[in-house]
């Protein structure tokens, strides 16, 4: 893709940039996850990015708005001459208000999962707020790293950003997609999505590898859909023998 981002700079390229590690990446899904709305196999991924119900920030949001109110209360109570009138409602309800709204969003707000399916190569993600989710071809895909600043406007790291390719606006087909190690993340997800490679590391996908291996060794071990800076072998040794004398690579 040639698409620039808001930074000038263009989406990642569709290629394996580095290895996703256990620390920052795998362990989200070491093993089979119990929640229903996670699948991890060789055909298809689903990773639940956000779900709704209590939130900390909404619940914090909220727990702050009353607060202001009663502050602000408290001050109009300990007046000379007390003024309830209708700005003082509507300057002491309003941030309530506004932090009640944000608080019940949450638990309306749709879960948000990212699904990948490996032999369509079909990418299915969350958009913001009640958009609802994008669905293009992997390839079709445009996904940034988005760098963050902190409070002091002093670089916080950065964040892996899908945006929408037809539509560069807020709203729908736009969602983060991992909020740090943006690299190691977009390795994994170009790695599980090239289905001529072996599976990417984690545990949740050891029971699915031979059965992943064997479907390649009979299409004959086709050469890998995108490029990659590290090797990624099979899981033994002999099956790493079989696919140098099939497939060559």
């Amino acid at each position: 893709m040639t698409k620039k981002s808001w930074w000038k700079e263009a989406p990642l390229p569709f290629k394996i940039l580095t290895y996703p590690t256990e620390d920052k990446v795998t362990k989200w899904f070491e093993q089979e996850s119990d929640n229903k709305k996670e699948t991890f196999n060789q055909e298809q991924f689903q990773l639940l990015l956000a779900s709704k119900g209590v939130s900390i920030g909404a619940l914090c949001f909220f727990v702050l708005g009353i607060f202001v109110t009663i502050i602000l209360t408290l001050l109009e109570l300990t007046n000379e001459v007390l003024n309830f009138d209708e700005s003082y409602f509507w300057s002491c309800s309003g941030f309530f208000i506004l932090s009640a709204l944000f608080w019940l969003y949450s638990f309306a707000i749709p879960n948000k999962i990212l699904t990948l399916n490996r032999f369509t190569g079909i990418m299915t993600y969350p958009s913001y707020g009640f958009y609802p989710h994008f669905t293009t071809t992997f390839t079709r895909a445009t996904v940034y790293r988005v760098i963050m600043s902190g409070a002091d406007a002093t670089l916080a790291g950065a964040k892996l950003t899908a945006r929408n390719p037809y539509d560069s606006g807020v709203g729908r087909g736009n969602y983060d997609l991992a909020d740090s190690d943006t690299e190691e993340w977009w390795s994994f997800y170009v790695w599980y999505m090239d289905k001529n490679r072996p599976l990417p590391p984690a545990k949740a996908f050891d029971e699915y590898r031979l059965q992943d291996f064997e479907r390649r060794k009979a299409e004959g071990f086709p050469k890998p859909l995108y490029p990659s800076n590290i090797p990624t072998p099979e899981a033994t040794k002999e099956q790493q023998a079989e696919r140098k004398k099939i497939g060559g690579w």
